[in-house]
């Protein structure tokens, strides 16, 4: 098929079917396009139109260079006092003042350059308060607080360990759980955390040092003390109160305390709750049954001078104690649960490892 003659002129005829001759005559036109190829540079009329006669030296309003707020012969006086009213109720000082003054007038270059050196500046700033904050210590209150917790801890019918680092850590543990102003996240600050755990430490042996004079009281010329004399005697001045719990733990101290009262006391007395947890395995009856035992042995053995009154029958637990023992056994089950479930975790993977009985005898 022949293709029609193109038309040398310079602009598409206007009836004209075939649309090749259309797009070859729009190739020769004079005019250059900015589709394709490099912007055309204007002529001197459009370029002067682009120029600004009140800038300096007719060039344009480039925002890059230009400052928005400042005009050919100064600030704009509008935006100048409506900016030093605004710092006026920031309450900033005469020579921030002039500052902001000054910032008016630069170029936004310079501005962000101000700008970027100012967030500098106050990231050294809250450099040095982060650096001038003082170490935590264990105030008076905190100590307080201690102090109390660890009388509850020992007298608790869920406690696990009498002494040693268990001991230390449980009352840790309880203590965190609690609101009394210890910093969030101490853990991971081992010198705050060193500073805590001394504390407790130090708690928990006071207390214990005090309970062993208790278990020595015997007056002169009587007879040993009753339970609920000397269950008094160990929650003097605490928040504690009397209950059966209570005097069933003290019954098992002073129990142990007449074969043990030298310094291995506390040692045998976490053997000799072993091997009552030990026998009984697991079960919640079988250990208040033990631990009724040891009250009523004690009750017949010391009968005192008969001025002892136990709690009342229909007491419960409450206050301080019942706090510290709820958060005892709730840490006893998490440890529970976690054993639990580390312990189903490692059947389960045994049971994957393992080779398919089925399956090799049938091979």
């Amino acid at each position: 098929m022949s293709v029609p003659p193109i038309s040398p002129s310079s602009s598409p005829p206007s009836n004209d079917d075939n649309p090749m001759n259309g797009i070859l005559a729009a190739m020769k036109t004079p005019q250059a396009s900015c589709v394709l190829g490099k912007r055309p540079t204007p002529n001197n009329e459009d370029f002067d139109e682009l120029k600004d006669d009140s800038a300096p030296g007719g060039t344009s309003g480039n925002p890059l260079t230009t400052n928005p707020f400042t005009t050919p012969t100064g600030p704009n006086p509008n935006d100048l006092i409506a900016v030093k009213n605004f710092a006026a109720r920031k309450k900033l000082k005469t020579e921030q003042l002039a500052e902001v003054e000054v910032f008016l007038q630069d170029p936004p270059h310079v501005r962000d350059a101000k700008t970027f050196a100012l967030l500098h500046s106050v990231f050294n700033k809250v450099e040095e308060i982060v650096v001038a904050t003082p170490a935590f210590e264990v105030s008076d209150n905190l100590r307080k607080n201690i102090n109390s917790y660890s009388v509850a801890m020992l007298l608790s019918s869920h406690i696990a360990s009498y002494k040693g680092a268990p001991a230390t850590d449980s009352l840790l543990k309880l203590l965190l759980r609690l609101p009394l102003g210890i910093p969030a996240g101490i853990t991971a600050n081992a010198a705050d955390y060193n500073r805590l755990q001394s504390a407790v430490s130090d708690a928990l042996t006071q207390t214990r040092a005090t309970f062993k004079k208790h278990l020595a009281i015997r007056r002169k010329g009587g007879p040993e003390p009753d339970i609920f004399t000397l269950a008094r005697t160990f929650i003097k001045n605490t928040k504690c109160e009397l209950s059966m719990p209570l005097c069933c733990r003290i019954a098992l101290m002073r129990m142990v305390f007449k074969k043990h009262a030298a310094n291995d006391f506390w040692d045998k007395l976490d053997a000799q709750y072993a091997v009552i947890v030990q026998v009984a395995k697991g079960s919640a009856t079988a250990l208040v049954r033990a631990f009724e035992f040891i009250y009523e042995s004690d009750k017949k053995q010391h009968i005192g001078d008969g001025s002892g009154v136990g709690p009342r029958p229909d007491a419960s637990i409450s206050g301080i104690q019942q706090q510290v023992d709820d958060l005892m056994l709730a840490a006893q089950l998490d440890v529970m649960t976690t054993a639990a479930a580390a312990t189903s975790a490692a059947q389960q993977a045994a049971e994957s490892s393992s080779p398919d009985v089925f399956t090799s005898q049938a091979a």
